[in-house]
């Protein structure tokens, strides 16, 4: 990795679901509200259309939540953290985020992952459960992304995609487009995921955990997989997802500290619909962040 962990600022966001307790749009817009208020940097959404078949869990669509929340900000960052990108056409989502850059003036980031969940993120909708064919899909449409992001003409015949002449404008605020986050999991299955980061504006490191599923990195953890990216170029993003308790600060920053330490440029306190009491998003939105 590029330059010194220590010498990228760190900014402070809330990871939400956009399931359960937080299915509720307007209950978004009010907590990111008061998260711009009491100085946090960002807000983000999870991104699914179906979170668990047993559970039956109510859902917000993100997409417009963001859109929501955008508007009803000021100063703030939000997107969707992250957008299973090999289930959408990259050309509906250039369009979205150009729409939404324009919005926010420029505040929007777009998160892009393979999808979490292969059963209920494609599987449910008769899509392919297969990681290869996923990773495949999102750098392609990723490259179509970016390339409809410039305004010139663009005609694509890939594996997936075909486009004939086609001319998206207006252009992003600033070239060369909306900030893009890659997720990643560690330990890695192959180059696919950290590569693509790479080549991105920033990555949001992840752990596979055999207890706790998909959790963000420990220090130790984040050190080894920016070590396995490599080079990235200056202002790239590690917006690593944690948790610390507002009521315990002085352990909160020590641990933050830790991670900023290691490279770590984010931090994002994680909530989920199931294990973390609403209440403690509530109190980190109208505290402030743990600086």
């Amino acid at each position: 990795m590029s330059g010194h962990p220590h010498e990228h600022p760190l900014r402070f966001g809330l990871l939400l679901p956009n399931a359960g307790y937080y299915a509720d749009a307007r209950r978004l817009v009010d907590l990111a509200r008061a998260a711009e208020e009491s100085g946090w940097d960002g807000v983000f959404l999870w991104d699914h259309v179906m979170l668990d078949r047993r559970l039956r869990l109510p859902l917000a669509d993100t997409w417009t939540t963001v859109t929501a929340i955008l508007t009803s900000t000021r100063r703030i960052r939000c997107g969707p953290l992250v957008t299973p990108l090999a289930s959408r056409h990259p050309w509906k989502v250039a369009r979205e985020t150009v729409t939404l850059d324009h919005l926010s003036d420029g505040r929007l980031v777009l998160g892009a992952g393979i999808g979490a969940s292969a059963d209920t993120d494609f599987l449910a909708f008769g899509d392919t459960a297969s990681v290869a064919e996923r990773a495949s899909r999102v750098d392609e449409a990723l490259a179509v992304i970016r390339r409809l992001w410039t305004g010139q003409e663009v005609s694509h015949a890939g594996e997936r995609f075909l486009l004939d002449r086609v001319t998206f404008l207006p252009t992003p605020l600033r070239q060369p487009g909306v900030p893009v986050w890659i997720a990643a999991t560690w330990p890695v299955r192959g180059r696919g995921a950290l590569d693509r980061a790479a080549r991105g504006d920033g990555v949001v490191p992840l752990v596979r955990d055999s207890a706790q599923g998909l959790r963000g990195p420990t220090p130790q953890e984040l050190t080894e997989m920016l070590a396995a990216v490599g080079s990235t170029p200056a202002g790239w993003t590690v917006a690593v997802p944690g948790r610390t308790r507002v009521t315990d600060l002085a352990a909160a920053r020590a641990r933050i500290r830790d991670h900023h330490s290691r490279g770590a440029t984010w931090w994002l306190e994680s909530f989920d619909p199931w294990s973390r009491d609403p209440r403690e998003a509530l109190d980190w939105a109208n505290h402030g962040p743990p600086r």
